[in-house]
């Protein structure tokens, strides 16, 4: 969906051409007299716009914009102009360029990926299994999040009493995963990400949730290890830049440009193959050792209170489990340049998610007044 505003002087077979022309790729064209989402598309089909789009930031309430400006018309210096006004109102703004409307497939793309995917991290809503977390005060005071914090000892009522999860007991196996899978799906059904403190759970359990996770996050479920809200928040992010929920992991180490990661699950979907093993730290069933699907990837990492982030394109070098003191799913990558994660990490977990997407989670951080550094 988009926003498609236009100044009638530009003629009206014109107009009609780039709409057509747009609404292929985005889909639904809304006027400027509809609010919509927290970070609108509006595209600028035409010059003489700027006062249409401010607008309808203003009258909407909206958190900042997306636009969009082509080659013709005066289009793209309206866009600019808005994005401006924007900022000197003290609202982040992003723009895109295309130099003709006729060959704007891919920027488009862009922009509604942007703006869709911002917006969906206002708002939102999220399950914490455990215990109340600075994070989750800081999700709701800036981003407006609705979390339901659900104590372990209820979790673990509605693992014992559910009918285990079909897929989970056919690919592993295991009554016990199956419960766990089943009991967070339900939770997931209802919200948009769920994050569950497994180190409690595991100790007490003496099995873990992470085969559980790796299938839940496959089939399309975003559930976050660790009680880690903020990298459910860049989950989220994945979802909507990748459609993917990305990899939680770990930094082992780094030398120079190549960094190691690995985690303990991961979502069956980014598995180019994987094998059940036990859990490292614990010994405990069960651990998942995979080696990644792709070779480029988008990482990206931000602060436990939200307020700094830092991201970059990586290519992997190589994954699976090759290390016997790290947990089981292991990624060794090279990173654009040399790095110094002690000094510019905002976090230790770090999400990859598939693909280049830097310039778009770049976008995503600018709009929700993140800073961000690029590794």
């Amino acid at each position: 969906m988009a926003y498609f505003i236009y100044s009638p002087i530009h003629g009206e077979d014109f107009v009609n051409d780039v709409r057509s022309s747009v609404a292929s790729v985005v889909g639904e064209l809304k006027e400027a007299g509809e609010c919509g989402p927290s970070f609108p598309l509006i595209v600028h089909a035409t010059g003489g716009t700027t006062a249409i789009a401010l607008e309808l930031v203003e009258r909407c309430k909206a958190r900042g914009a997306v636009l969009v400006g082509f080659g013709e018309h005066n289009s793209f210096a309206s866009a600019l102009h808005t994005k401006a006004e924007l900022e000197a109102r003290g609202l982040p703004a992003v723009a895109f360029h295309c130099p003709s409307y006729r060959n704007c497939r891919e920027e488009l793309t862009k922009a509604r990926r942007v703006a869709n995917t911002a917006s969906s991290l206002v708002g939102a809503k999220a399950v914490l299994i455990g215990v109340e977390t600075a994070q989750a005060r800081t999700l709701r005071e800036r981003f407006g999040w609705s979390i339901k914090v659900v104590p372990l000892e209820e979790f673990e009522k509605l693992v014992d009493s559910s009918q285990g999860d079909r897929e989970a007991l056919a690919l592993f196996g295991d009554e016990r995963v199956a419960k766990i899978a089943a009991a967070l799906s339900q939770y997931a059904a209802g919200a948009d990400v769920v994050a569950i403190q497994c180190f409690p759970f595991l100790m007490k359990r003496r099995y873990t949730p992470c085969l559980s996770i790796a299938v839940l996050n496959s089939r399309g479920a975003t559930v976050a290890c660790e009680g880690d809200l903020a990298s459910g928040f860049l989950m989220l992010m994945a979802r909507g830049l990748a459609g993917s929920s990305g990899w939680i992991a770990n930094v082992v180490k780094y030398t120079g440009a190549e960094g190691v990661f690995a985690h303990c699950t991961i979502s069956l979907d980014m598995a180019k193959s994987w094998r059940v093993t036990t859990h490292f730290e614990s010994g405990f069933p069960y651990g998942l050792a995979a080696e990644l699907k792709e070779r480029v990837y988008t990482v990206v990492s931000i602060s436990p209170r939200l307020d700094r982030a830092a991201l970059g394109r990586v290519e992997v070098i190589k994954s699976g489990n090759y290390l016997q003191d790290a947990c089981r799913t292991q990624a060794s990558v090279k990173f654009n340049r040399p790095v110094r994660l002690e000094a510019e990490a905002p976090a230790n977990h770090h999400v990859f998610i598939p693909g280049d997407v830097v310039e778009e989670a770049g976008a995503v951080f600018k709009l929700l007044s993140i800073p961000a550094v690029l590794y």
